[in-house]
């Protein structure tokens, strides 16, 4: 190479594969053009043999179990991801990695973001202090639930956008493949079971005993609360899937059902109905354990009606996400306004 290539360049390039050949290879290990280029510079810049067999041996090794894991869950949908996505994936993480690195390296940079942040978090810190303290807890419920309402809307922006430009469509293969490696005779009637809890008769059920019990109790806007947040949710999920009227997958499926797909109605209304009802019990009971076990208890259901619909082959997985999202979106904002009717009333529950 002296032939072509300065001998300093050469001594540079030996210091630089020496210092990080290492951790070069590994990364190059799961993109093949690379790699080969890397393998290539690793002989001719002698790199430590048992640094290059290592980071070899590892990258190449966890791209393969990869690739492997996929097929082996997804199937013939698997091969759509790793010619699609995969390369363009792992490209994109190693430039992301170098160009951090050399951002970071220098020193003006880290100390202009530095600098920057500290400006941001003192005019946070400034607005919230003359804002936000001042209501107290109220506050503090005011800023989570704007955040995850924003959260909850960003998403289902974001799948109703990709429904419109139809990028769902690998999204839900694979998701599906994975939902269908459970199938089985008992597992089918499992999923119908727990799609029953979602469905309307029986959540109108629960929310009944809830309205009861609580206007028993004398919690007229938490009973209030509860009819809002399913006829709300179950109104806005008509209205949604009027607007969108997305068709239901062709595939076979294990129960009978009518109308459109898009957001799922038993995955939206089980999020809020739920939701509301978890979020009740969490603020008027004592018991710390009792509180947190009812709540997971709800969470872990609202999945499982989730993945029933996609078990049963009613809904796309697209679908689910997008109701989970606006259900999500709407149960914010009953929360909101019952502790929004809370504070005003001088009812506030104390921080707990």
């Amino acid at each position: 190479m002296d032939r072509w290539v300065a001998h300093e360049r050469i001594r540079k390039m030996e210091k630089l594969f020496h210092r990080y050949g290492g951790w070069a290879v590994a990364i190059a290990g799961f993109t093949p053009i690379p790699y080969k280029v890397f393998t290539i510079g690793a002989g001719l810049f002698r790199i430590n043999k048992g640094v290059f067999l290592l980071a070899s041996l590892l990258s190449r090794g966890a791209r393969f179990f990869l690739e492997g894991f996929l097929i082996y869950f997804l199937g013939s949908a698997a091969n759509t991801l790793l010619s699609s996505y995969l390369e363009i994936i792992t490209i994109s993480v190693t430039v992301l990695i170098l160009l951090l690195y050399l951002v970071f390296r220098h020193t003006k940079t880290v100390n202009y973001f530095q600098t920057l942040w500290l400006s941001l978090r003192k005019k946070v810190e400034e607005f919230y202090k003359k804002k936000i303290s001042p209501l107290g807890a109220f506050g503090n419920f005011l800023v989570v639930g704007l955040a995850l309402g924003v959260g909850f809307m960003l998403l289902f922006a974001k799948l109703a956008e990709d429904l419109l430009d139809n990028e769902l469509k690998l999204f839900d293969q694979i998701v599906i493949g994975i939902v269908h490696t459970l199938q089985g005779p008992v597992m089918t009637t499992v999923m119908k079971v727990i799609t029953n809890i979602g469905s309307p008769p029986v959540m109108i059920g629960f929310a009944l005993v809830a309205v009861v019990l609580l206007l028993v109790k004398k919690h007229i806007w938490d009973a209030t609360m509860v009819g809002t947040a399913l006829a709300g949710s179950w109104l806005m999920n008509e209205l949604l899937k009027g607007l969108f009227q997305r068709t239901r997958p062709d595939a076979a499926r294990l129960v009978e059902v009518t109308g459109y797909s898009f957001p799922s109605g038993h995955a939206m209304v089980s999020f809020a109905l739920y939701g509301m009802l978890a979020y009740l019990i969490w603020i008027n009971l004592t018991s710390g354990c009792l509180r947190t076990v009812s709540t997971l208890a709800f969470a872990l259901l609202v999945v499982a009606i989730g993945i029933s619909r996609i078990y049963l082959g009613v809904h796309y997985p697209s679908d689910v996400l997008a109701g989970f999202a606006a259900g999500g979106f709407w149960l914010v904002g009953c929360i909101l306004g019952l502790q929004t009717i809370r504070y005003y009333k001088g009812k506030q529950p104390p921080p707990r």
